[in-house]
Order: structure tokens, then sequence, then C-alpha cells
């Protein structure tokens, strides 16, 4: 036999209602309460107004605009990161272009130098 059950919170003035069942607990060998949640009840009519039935305190529809609204941000944010990191993979290759250039240039005077001193070849 389940009843009603108020319970008023002093700290914010609220009076929240639960359905009370009573269950048997063997191990302590008393009965204890189960309760399920309802709702509150509005301080100026006294109607109960109930409970979404979830977990939590946002309600289901500020969550679907905040998943939403934080997947779009997120995409935004990794397609800005894609495109920097686009931009500093195109810089880093026309620099490696520059110093393979560079080196090659200094193996041609690598091996001009030993040519002239009749040495073997330096291997950079």
């Amino acid at each position: 036999m389940s009843t009603i059950v108020k319970h008023y919170d002093k700290k914010t003035g609220k009076t929240r209602v639960y359905e009370s069942t009573p269950h048997y607990d063997p191990v302590s060998k008393q009965s204890r309460p189960k309760r399920k949640y309802l709702g509150t009840l509005d301080p100026e009519t006294g109607e109960l107004i109930l409970s979404s039935g979830r977990r939590g305190r946002t309600s289901s529809r500020n969550v679907t605009t905040t998943k939403e609204s934080t997947s779009s941000a997120k995409s935004t944010d990794v397609q800005k990161a894609l495109s920097e990191k686009e931009a500093e993979i195109a810089s880093l290759q026309s620099e490696v272009k520059t110093l393979k250039a560079i080196i090659k240039s200094y193996e041609k005077v690598c091996a001009s130098i030993s040519n002239a001193l009749g040495k073997a070849p330096c291997d950079l």
C-alpha cells in the first residue's frame, strides 16, 4: 500500500512530494520505505507540479539545444583548427623544399672542394 509523503525544505522553501511504498528488509528485519519523486507543490495554488521523470537539473528542452549548440560549436572549432594545421603543413612543406635546395648546393660545394684537394668526396 503506497502513500503520498510531503517533505518541506526549509532552505529552499519548497515542498517536494514523494510516493512511499513500504519494503521489508530481511537483513535488519524491519520495514523500510522506497520513495519515488513525483514533483513539487506550487506554494500559491497548492497544486502538484509534476517532474519530468528524468534525473538532473536541466529540462529536456535545454538539453537538446545545448547539445546542438555544443556540437555546432565543436564542429566550427575543429574546422578552424584543421584549416590552421593545413596552413602550417603548407608552410613547412615549402620550408623543406628550400632546405633541400640548400643541402644540394652544399653537396656541390663539398664535392668541388674535395675534387680540388684530391680527397674522397664528403657525405652529409
